[in-house]
């Protein structure tokens, strides 16, 4: 008999991240790469047919190395992509990339255009995000712009919709992502008219929740180990972590320290316009989350990247470096200490000013580490104005590995629950891949997380 497994996977701001699980949710694999971004400064954007090819490469290594194993006759059940927003690929009616996908932390946007023509509350209130470079729409008006081949676009797929798509799945645009897009009017759960009118055609797919089963993998590029599997778009990389751990329900307080650090709040939707445009013109998205009826409020910083930034700057350029830096940092005493050590190097980037000079690194890292915690709960306090306070907290992500950083967490929240599920994004991306499988029950119910779950139906109905 075959051994049935689900593969989710992870399109992060670092690394491509993908897990094969067995249907108790026990780990048989993990593959990782970085994501093939090519920098320019401040700039980073990716080739979409070179992301296709590397999912792929990616899904299929899955299988092959459980196989090295003990294990005999795989069968890969479904597939689940989830990622980060924003970023995206602008297609035409054939289905052919047309321009670069551009980072969400990329500075290139349009948001003047957005300004002039829709107004910046209009669009606020409309689609949960702040006016800036970050939402799609600015990208998108951007690389139009940029290249009469991308004003020809008739669609625009996130990177995990892109990613199911080339895998031989349906064009879908699923409700966390769309969120983050501009183009979805999130209140109406319609095409937002004003970017319609600026772009001059609706370049959303059929709209769907995370778990949605939106295909299968087939075509001849598609690895034949992986086809047949059921496809599913499964959101926001943030929102699926928090789904993994359990935080996809009201009252629970997500905040997830990877790349990019989030503070997720997840409750029943949706929030009243006015709500939703306060929270925009502070900097805190608001949009449909990957559980059906909820919304996710979230606050995103660049912690991640600041501290790669600074750990970098300081010589701990791997892993174990950082590892080290953090323990010795959990013992410095920082009342003589002041904030500000990190200032802008006046080209987008970070530099170490002033005030470190003559710390010793572990000092630097614990201050950083000590001012992007403040930072972090004044953030939090702009989404407790507008949904109430968080009853239960649950951090994950690589950064919290690090002790310093760990220890900045306990002194903000007090009790919190660490996960120690390695790649958080990625299982819950597997977990919606089964519910899309119809294998796992959705979690409407409770959003438990994965280790209360288990799959009533896998052993009678997968052979």
């Amino acid at each position: 008999m075959s051994v049935p497994i689900l593969i989710g996977v992870d399109i992060g701001t670092a690394r491509v991240k993908a897990l094969g699980l067995a249907l108790d949710g026990s780990e048989l694999a993990q593959v990782e790469h970085a994501t093939p971004w090519t920098r320019n400064g401040n700039q980073a954007e990716m080739d979409p047919g070179e992301l296709a090819a590397l999912l792929q490469a990616t899904v299929a290594a899955i299988p092959a190395e459980i196989a090295r194993g003990d294990h005999e006759g795989i069968e890969v059940v479904a597939i689940g992509i989830a990622g980060m927003g924003e970023a995206g690929v602008l297609i035409d009616a054939r289905g052919r990339p047309l321009a670069p996908i551009l980072a969400w932390h990329d500075p290139r946007g349009d948001v003047d255009a957005v300004r002039r023509e829709i107004g910046e509350e209009a669009f606020q209130r409309a689609a949960g995000m702040r006016l800036n470079a970050q939402p799609s729409l600015a990208k998108i008006l951007w690389s139009q712009r940029a290249s009469a081949d991308a004003a020809s676009a008739v669609r625009f797929l996130s990177l995990p919709e892109w990613g199911v798509y080339r895998l031989g799945g349906l064009p879908v645009s699923e409700l966390s992502l769309a969120s983050r897009t501009g183009l979805l009017d999130i209140g109406a759960l319609t095409p937002f008219a004003g970017a319609v009118a600026l772009l001059g055609r609706d370049l959303l797919s059929e709209t769907v929740t995370a778990g949605t089963a939106a295909g299968v993998a087939n075509g001849d590029a598609v690895p034949a180990s992986i086809r047949g599997a059921v496809l599913t778009v499964a959101g926001h990389d943030h929102q699926a972590a928090a789904l993994a751990v359990g935080a996809a329900r009201p009252g629970a307080l997500f905040n997830s320290m990877g790349t990019a650090e989030a503070l997720v709040r997840c409750v029943d939707g949706p929030l009243e316009p006015a709500a939703v445009g306060r929270l925009a013109a502070q900097g805190t998205t608001a949009g449909w989350g990957v559980v059906r009826g909820r919304y996710a409020v979230m606050e995103g910083l660049r912690t991640g990247l600041v501290l790669e930034r600074v750990a970098s700057l300081l010589g701990a350029r791997d892993r174990a470096a950082r590892r080290l830096l953090g323990e010795e940092a959990h013992a410095v005493d920082l009342a003589d200490i002041p904030p500000g050590l990190v200032v802008n190097d006046g080209d987008g980037g970070i530099a170490l000013g002033a005030l470190a000079d003559g710390l010793p690194p572990a000092a630097v890292w614990a201050a950083v580490v000590r001012d992007l915690t403040t930072a972090s709960v004044r953030r939090l306090e702009r989404i407790t104005a507008e949904v109430g306070p968080h009853t239960k907290v649950t951090v994950a992500g690589g950064w919290t590995r690090n002790a310093a950083v760990l220890a900045a967490k306990r002194r903000q929240f007090g009790e919190i629950e660490v996960s120690d599920l390695r790649e958080a994004g990625a299982t819950g991306a597997a977990l919606l891949a089964g519910v899309a499988a119809g294998i796992v029950e959705s979690p409407e119910t409770d959003a438990a997380p994965w280790s209360e779950r288990r799959v009533p139906r896998a052993n009678s109905e997968v052979s």
